[in-house]
């Protein structure tokens, strides 16, 4: 009859399943070593025993033979002879390499929709990506001001239902809402139940976007994730139409959608980078003189285009169409009274 006996954390037994040792070396190289270090047999069996028991025994023999079948297995390992003819073995392939899952630190840290505890969680299951020895250099260098840290924790679980909604071609219900002057958290519309198509999930200036409408409009709409409540995947189904997120978004300024047209602006030169970066570098750009250039583009003229034109004072002018230039002269208008 097998025993099975729990001595202290861990469990020590003289007779521990040829599975469990097996998975337990294969463990151990993979946390312990790495192309920079390496483990003798003998430092295996020291191991094993510190997770089994002191009572538990094992041979050189079967350490070697055990590596061997995680070998054959496909499981990489690295053997070298060093000094007095002590055989070590390391794990040196990786899924990832250490400055991919660097990038994943750091994208975690900054990603303002994930609170400053999700960050912490998430941070340390990717260190158990690699060995402990090179997880020690995955402490993560960006400094976020906890302040703009996202403070709903049901982010997450708002994400999944969504990718559920959208792959499941299923209707999404929702409250959605925004903090007041008092800075307290109030549901528009009394609490209204939003019931949308949704369209694809963005992620922009560090924060989750629902892209959406409503079942019977064609209007397109953005919500933040982080200001949704009560989300819930109904089981209606709709029919799915032809939208391309990605041109959608091409023409969307700061996440205001709005009717789109084709605009004329006059940059000055200096701006060229902001507007290759804004457009991409298929963007046309037509010399006006030696000072400027414009371009024609077709975008969403929306709240957050014309602030986005604003941003750049006069080194930015609106050629046509003429509403827009309307518009953008009332806006300066006031912004003069302001400081007057």
């Amino acid at each position: 009859m097998k025993k099975s006996i729990l001595k202290g954390d861990g469990m020590c037994m003289k007779d521990v399943k040829n599975t469990m040792r097996v998975m337990k070396i294969r463990e151990i190289l993979f946390n312990l070593t790495d192309e920079n270090h390496e483990i003798s047999t003998r430092e295996i069996i020291d191991q094993l025993k510190f997770h089994f028991g002191s009572d538990y025994h094992v041979s050189k023999n079967t350490v070697k033979s055990t590596i061997q079948e995680l070998g054959e297995s496909g499981f990489n390992i690295e053997e070298r002879v060093k000094e007095n003819n002590t055989v070590y073995y390391s794990h040196q392939y990786r899924k990832f390499e250490i400055h991919e899952l660097r990038m994943l630190v750091d994208a975690v840290s900054s990603a303002r929709f994930i609170t400053s505890q999700e960050s912490k969680q998430l941070i340390e299951k990717i260190k158990t990506l690699t060995s402990k020895q090179l997880a020690k250099k995955l402490h993560h260098q960006i400094s976020v001001d906890p302040t703009v840290k996202a403070q709903n924790k049901e982010v997450r679980y708002h994400i999944d239902k969504i990718h559920s909604s959208i792959n499941e071609q299923k209707i999404l219900t929702f409250q959605y809402g925004n903090y007041d002057i008092k800075k307290e958290f109030v549901l528009r519309h009394n609490g209204k139940i939003y019931t949308v198509v949704p369209l694809g999930l963005v992620w922009n200036n560090d924060y989750y976007y629902l892209v959406a409408k409503n079942p019977l409009e064609t209007e397109i709409k953005h919500y933040r994730v982080d200001r949704m409540e009560n989300v819930s995947v109904s089981e209606e189904r709709f029919v799915p139409t032809d939208f391309s997120i990605s041109d959608h978004m091409r023409q969307t300024f700061n996440m205001y959608p709005g009717a789109v047209e084709y605009v004329e602006i006059q940059f000055d030169n200096h701006l060229v980078n902001v507007v290759i970066d804004r457009f991409g570098k298929d963007v046309t750009l037509r010399k006006v003189d030696d000072r400027t250039f414009s371009i024609k583009i077709k975008a969403a003229i929306s709240e957050g285009f014309i602030r986005w034109l604003l941003m750049w004072g006069s080194d930015a002018k609106v050629i046509s169409p003429q509403h827009l230039v309307v518009k953008m002269k009332e806006e300066a208008i006031k912004m003069s009274k302001l400081y007057s």
